[in-house]
């Protein structure tokens, strides 16, 4: 779904038509829909996955690093396998299930992708700052000396996993700007979509 989506010109479009009744969807509108239903599917499986690929590695580091350190790190890939999960399945279902293919049904899918990849946003920008946390407990325990942090894991956390999660802060935070002022419009569009009816 692009960003740049022309709404005056689909409102004017809308506007025009001769009579409100539902169009049936073409077959290219439900290929389409389907396409877009079997990416998400393959993006959900893709998380669970790695969300198990997390709670495995969560299992391993409690074996091989035992103490303070592996089980904070075991706890946040526990807490992340359990959240891509949950974002998951609030995020992907409603548009696997969705299957109303009509001219307002089509506006109605518009609007919950766009609600639903604002909130897709907002996790993952929490995932980010979840692990600019673990980071500061780095730090801390290095600093209070709980427990024995390597200067390999703080350097790589410091230098590198941080500075990339300040970046998808930023840049997501400018996704879900535009992603708000798009649903405005698509609510509004549907609003009066609905009032034409």
């Amino acid at each position: 779904m692009a960003d740049s989506f022309d709404f005056a010109a689909l409102a004017k479009s809308w506007q025009q038509q001769l009579t409100p009744t539902e169009a049936t969807p073409t077959a290219q509108d439900l290929a389409l829909a389907n396409q877009r239903q079997r990416q998400q599917r393959l993006l959900m499986y893709g998380e669970w996955l790695g969300a198990l690929v997390m709670a495995a590695t969560a299992c391993w580091l409690i074996l091989v690093l035992p103490g303070w350190l592996g089980y904070i790190a075991a706890g946040f890939l526990v807490l992340g396998a359990i959240s891509t999960l949950y974002i998951s399945w609030q995020v992907h279902r409603p548009i696997l299930a969705y299957d109303n293919w009509s001219s307002s049904g089509l506006l109605q899918f518009r609007c919950r992708a766009c609600q639903l990849s604002l909130r897709y946003y907002r996790y993952t920008q929490l995932s980010c700052l979840a692990l600019l946390l673990f980071t500061l407990i780095l730090w801390l325990l290095q600093w209070w000396q709980l427990a024995d942090v390597s200067n390999d894991l703080l350097l790589f956390y410091s230098l590198i996993a941080s500075p990339l999660c300040l970046f998808a802060l930023y840049r997501l935070q400018l996704k879900a700007q535009q992603k708000a002022a798009e649903l405005q419009q698509l609510t509004a569009l549907a609003a009066d979509f609905q009032q034409s009816e």
